[in-house]
């Protein structure tokens, strides 16, 4: 009999001793973002992840994907990235400030200040880099500049592909390709 009424006392106890929560009049949200977001379809933060046909993984996320037509064929992507992670574990890494992912033919176009990151020593930039999703290529086109593994370079285009005599991924510079050899100490 002690218990019950205990257990009453204490639970009325815990009503009376809570505090007035002010109620939110506002979502915590800049409204004008949201309503732009609003305005439109979109995936956020989309990731795909997938097999090349020569083996090697492909994962391309983005901030946001928004449909470009009524078929869904071609999607504009907000910061888009990907990364290809050879079957010899080499790994290429390409940033863009946008992007337009072309679905029927398999094409990631990636565009403004594209920046390529290589696990074997090259730090490039382009202005626009073509990834395929279903095979191991890459096409930046110039000018291309940075740093690799020899020292800096420059060129009008940047081609990444297997070797179809080797199967070996290749780098292939064209266009008034000017490299400036930095001697080791």
């Amino acid at each position: 009999m002690v218990l019950p009424l205990v257990a009453i006392l204490l639970l009325g106890m815990m009503f009376m001793m809570t505090k007035n929560v002010p109620e939110l009049t506002e979502i915590p949200f800049a409204s004008g973002a949201l309503k732009e977001r609003s305005k439109s379809e979109q995936v956020a933060e989309p990731n795909y992840m997938g097999m090349t046909k020569e083996g090697d993984v492909l994962n391309v996320v983005a901030e946001t994907l928004t449909p470009q037509n009524k078929e869904m064929s071609d999607l504009f992507a907000i910061r888009p990235k990907s990364e290809i992670t050879t079957k010899e574990g080499r790994i290429i890494y390409l940033v863009a400030d946008s992007g337009l992912l072309q679905n029927g033919s398999d094409l990631l176009s990636m565009e403004g200040a594209v920046e390529i990151t290589t696990s074997d020593g090259y730090q490039l930039n382009a202005q626009k880099v073509d990834v395929m999703l279903d095979k191991t290529w890459a096409f930046a086109t110039g000018p291309v500049n940075g740093v690799g593994p020899s020292g800096t370079l420059n060129a009008g285009s940047l081609e990444i592909k297997r070797s179809l005599e080797t199967d070996a991924l290749k780098y292939h510079f064209q266009g008034r390709v000017k490299v400036l050899y930095t001697r080791e100490k």
